[in-house]
């Protein structure tokens, strides 16, 4: 069995679950069926857990402000002692996806953490909530429940996809790339970056290429009509029929007697495409945007400054001394901000330092094959947190093999990291877009970090513990400064630097949408609808 990407990535999500206990029913039967199917999939699972548990077991002794060397040597000697544990511990995890049973059913609730959000409500239309009512810009997380009684909702998905559920509905969300159909419809939209979201059900399971498409569910099955694009259908109640490619205009019925036509299906796909128009989210930004277009001197200002309100200053400074021209390049879009090893860069949001979301992204292009100690820091800000010690957040790119691929995306944030799985250590241009939610000063939530890389998400979040040493003093001087391409401390800027070339550099004062995001990506701009002028 070769992995596809999107099956690679489903894997990583499912590991991450069985380590955070929140697997779900449905996600328990797809990794069970990959483990027995498959010897990859088996020593990916083993090394996953024992890499996980390993993370978190130093993960509170750990901080981006340690010596390099020591850190490795705990790492080793850490890793050697829990893997003696862990071989077998998953094992016997293995043994009881293949073999073990549950009782309950696919009805069983979840152990989700509930702070592991995976999207949210973003329109709706005369809704009735079963349980739990869910206002319009509500988090939803994996292992939630969403019942209605009568109307619609819509949730977007962290990668990106979004899904309509019509009542009387009941679904179940697995995590930002699947989700179980208990009962009646559900419409799904699935962009370029979101391939590979799944909707299940006991009849059938639908992996989405690219699409739009519909399933119902009833208590005998489910129907599958393709609006546009493809999917690929796996019945899951027979063993009979193999995986089915339906295209446009296509559709199917799946149920424990098999697969057949749909009864009525030009009336049925007449129903579906009438448009649906919902009340949807309005969402206000406040943000900057570098260019790195224009200096005067050693300063480029950002555009629009008047989001700011008045007074801010809104200029990115190179080091006294620094020469603009020098450190220009040709970038992604114009002109670039070249690191050298020497340059560094610093300006001024305000509230980054808070404990609200924000979302940093921007164009990257790193050195083929780049020295691990270039890896320090593309973008890194101080934070008010208690909760991460009032340490900084860094976005890098992760030099460290036991914590994931060479080269990957990582950010750094008092103790915990997040590492992706897409190198960007290869001389090309990579968009990278990092919504971090420091959330409140509560112990118990933890920190939500959301990474994605040429627009699409590829996230693995370590949950930061107790810190080692106290926790550093609030250094208000250095509060609301963000800095390029270098590395900084409790007072200040460290010698270590980054080497590569930035470009576009936006923030901005919330956790912006997936489509937002390809909007950056792709039009270097936000939708107009999310702009506004504060005063």
């Amino acid at each position: 069995m070769n992995l596809t990407d999107p099956e690679f990535l489903e894997l990583n999500e499912l590991c991450g679950a069985v380590v955070d206990g929140t697997l779900s029913e449905a996600q328990r039967a797809r990794l069970a069926r990959w483990l027995k199917e498959s010897d990859e999939v088996r020593r990916h699972y083993v090394r996953a857990l024992g890499q996980s548990a390993s993370l978190l077991s130093y993960a509170a002794e750990l901080h981006a402000e340690a010596p390099d060397a020591p850190v490795r040597r705990a790492k080793v000697f850490r890793f050697s002692l829990w893997w003696t544990a862990v071989v077998p511990a998953a094992a016997a995890l293995v043994i009881g996806l293949f073999f073990g049973e549950r009782g309950g059913g696919d009805d069983q609730e979840s152990t989700a953490q509930p702070s592991d959000f995976v999207g949210r409500v973003t329109g709706v239309k005369d809704v009735q909530w079963v349980t739990g009512a869910l206002a319009t810009g509500a988090h939803v997380r994996k292992g939630q429940k969403l019942e209605l009684a009568a109307g619609c909702a819509e949730v977007t998905f962290d990668s990106g996809a979004r899904v309509v559920l019509e009542g009387a509905a009941a679904l179940e969300i697995n995590s930002a790339w699947e989700v179980t159909l208990r009962r009646g419809t559900l419409k799904t939209n699935v962009p370029p970056e979101a391939v590979g979201f799944s909707v299940a059900n006991s009849a059938v399971r639908v992996v989405d290429l690219g699409t739009e498409f519909t399933m119902v569910a009833d208590a005998n099955g489910a129907e599958v009509f393709v609006l546009k694009g493809e999917v690929e259908a796996a019945p899951r109640a027979t063993q009979e029929y193999a995986t089915i490619l339906l295209r446009e205009k296509e559709s199917r019925r799946f149920a424990a007697t098999g697969v057949s036509v749909v009864s009525d299906s030009v009336r049925k796909f007449a129903q579906l495409t009438e448009p649906l128009a919902l009340d949807r989210l309005a969402l206000v930004t406040r943000h900057l945007h570098w260019t790195f277009d224009h200096w005067e001197g050693a300063a480029s200002r950002a555009r629009p400054p008047e989001l700011m309100g008045r007074g801010w200053d809104a200029t990115l400074r190179l080091p006294a001394g620094g020469e603009a021209g020098r450190a220009q390049v040709d970038g992604r879009r114009a002109r670039a901000l070249r690191f050298d090893g020497q340059i560094y860069g610093q300006a001024a949001f305000p509230g980054l330092s808070g404990n609200t979301p924000h979302t940093i992204a921007f164009w990257v292009r790193v050195p083929e094959e780049a020295p691990l100690s270039d890896a320090y820091s593309m973008v890194t800000w101080f934070t008010k947190n208690k909760k991460l010690g009032n340490r900084h957040v860094g976005i890098n790119w992760n030099r460290d093999r036991n914590d994931g691929p060479i080269g990957a995306l990582r950010t750094d944030f008092g103790g915990g990291q997040a590492v992706g799985q897409t190198t960007l250590r290869d001389g090309r241009w990579h968009h990278i877009a990092v919504c971090f939610t420091p959330g409140d000063e509560d112990p118990t939530v933890p920190v939500q970090v959301k990474q994605y890389v040429d627009g699409r998400l590829e996230s693995s979040t370590i949950i930061p513990g107790k810190k080692r040493g106290p926790a550093m003093a609030e250094n208000t001087a250095l509060a609301d400064l963000v800095w390029l391409g270098c590395r900084i401390g409790p007072t200040g800027l460290r010698p270590e630097r980054f080497r590569g070339e930035l470009d576009e550099l936006f923030i901005a004062d919330r956790g912006l949408e997936p489509q937002e995001i390809v909007s950056l990506m792709n039009e270097n701009r936000l939708p107009h609808a999310t702009l506004a002028v504060h005063p």
